[in-house]
C-alpha cells in the first residue's frame, strides 16, 4: 500500500512531500549551528562577551603570537572586569562601553567613541614592563605595571562618560581624564593610591626617556613630567586634607601621607595640593550626580 501522500498518479504531491522534508533538514542544521557560531565569538572574545549589556563590559580578544603572555597578565588578575564592575555599581552609563583587551599592532591605548570601545593594547603591557624591569623595579615590576593599566582604564572611562554622558567640561579633555582617573582610584584606599603612584612613576620614566625639545606644545596631552606631577599633587592634597585624611578608604594619617608623598613634589605645589583636590573631587561629584545609581541598587 502507498503511503498517504504518494500516490502513484501524482508526481506533484511527491514534490511537496520532497519540498517539505529538505525545509525541515535545513531548518535543522542551521539551528544546530547557531551554538556552536556563539562559542566561536566567545572563544575569540574571551571574557565577557555579553556586548549588548548596559555599562562597562570586558573582554579579551585573542593575542598575537608573542602576546599571550601580556594577555594572560590581564586575565588572571581580571583587571578589566574589576573596573568595570566598579564603575557598573555607582554609575548608569547609557549603551554598552566595551573595555577590550587585544593586540592592536601598536602601543596606543584609546576610546573609540564611534564604536563606544577602549582598547587596551597588549602590547602596551609589554611596554610597561619592560620599562619599570629597566628602571631596576625588582619585585615591584608586575604590581607597578598592574597599577599603570588600572590607571589607564580610568582614564579612557573618563573619554567614555563625557561622550556617553555627554559631561561638560572645561580645558583640555585629556587633563580632565586624568582627574578621573585620580578621582576614582584615590578613593580605594591603598591599593589605589599605590596604582597612582605607579603611573606617576611611569610618565617620569617616560619624560626621562625623551628630549624637551622634542616636545609638540600643541599635543594634546600635557607632557609626562606636568602629568607625573599632576598625580603626586591631587595624592598628596587627599592626603594630608581633611577629606582625604578621613573620607578616603583606609587613608593614613595625614602626617604619614606627607612624608611619603611629598618625594618630587615642589612645595610650592604641594603647599596648595589639598585645595586642589578638594576643586576634583567637588567637580566631579557635580558632574556624576544625575547619573548615580541608588544606594543599594
Amino acid at each position: 500500500m502507498l503511503g498517504r501522500y504518494a500516490t502513484s498518479d501524482s508526481p506533484a504531491r511527491w514534490r511537496t512531500v520532497l519540498g517539505t522534508v529538505l525545509t525541515l533538514a535545513f531548518a535543522l542544521v542551521c539551528l544546530g549551528l547557531v551554538p556552536l557560531v556563539l562559542v566561536s565569538s566567545a572563544q575569540r572574545g574571551g571574557g565577557d562577551t555579553r556586548t549588548g549589556s548596559p555599562g562597562f563590559v570586558a573582554e579579551y580578544g585573542r593575542a598575537a603570537p608573542g602576546g599571550e603572555g601580556d594577555r594572560a597578565f590581564l586575565a588572571d588578575r581580571r583587571t578589566l572586569e574589576k573596573v568595570a564592575d566598579r564603575l557598573n555599581r555607582g554609575l548608569s552609563v547609557p549603551g554598552t562601553v566595551r573595555m577590550t583587551g587585544r593586540s592592536c599592532g601598536s602601543t596606543e591605548v584609546a576610546y573609540d567613541p564611534e564604536h563606544s570601545r577602549i582598547d587596551l593594547c597588549y602590547e602596551f603591557v609589554a611596554e610597561v614592563r619592560e620599562q619599570f624591569e629597566n628602571s631596576g623595579a625588582g619585585r615591584a615590576v608586575a604590581a607597578k605595571t598592574a597599577g599603570v593599566l588600572v590607571e589607564t582604564l580610568y582614564h579612557e572611562a573618563g573619554h567614555a562618560l563625557i561622550d556617553k554622558l555627554q559631561l561638560p567640561y572645561t580645558g583640555r579633555e585629556e587633563d580632565v581624564a586624568d582627574q578621573f582617573a585620580a578621582y576614582s582610584l584615590i578613593p580605594q584606599g591603598e591599593a589605589g593610591r599605590r596604582a597612582i603612584l605607579a603611573a606617576a612613576e611611569s610618565y617620569e620614566l617616560y619624560a626621562a626617556d625623551s628630549d624637551p625639545a622634542e616636545f609638540d606644545f600643541a599635543d594634546e596631552h600635557a607632557h609626562d613630567a606636568a602629568r607625573a606631577v599632576n598625580y603626586r599633587a591631587y595624592l598628596h592634597g587627599a592626603l594630608r586634607g581633611a577629606e582625604g585624611a578621613e573620607g578616603a578608604e583606609g587613608a593614613e594619617p595625614r602626617e604619614a601621607g606627607a612624608r611619603r608623598d611629598a618625594v618630587l613634589l615642589p612645595s610650592a605645589r604641594a603647599d596648595h595640593a589639598h585645595f586642589e583636590y578638594q576643586d576634583l573631587r567637588r567637580g566631579w561629584d557635580a558632574l556624576l550626580a544625575p547619573h548615580r545609581k541608588p544606594a543599594g541598587r
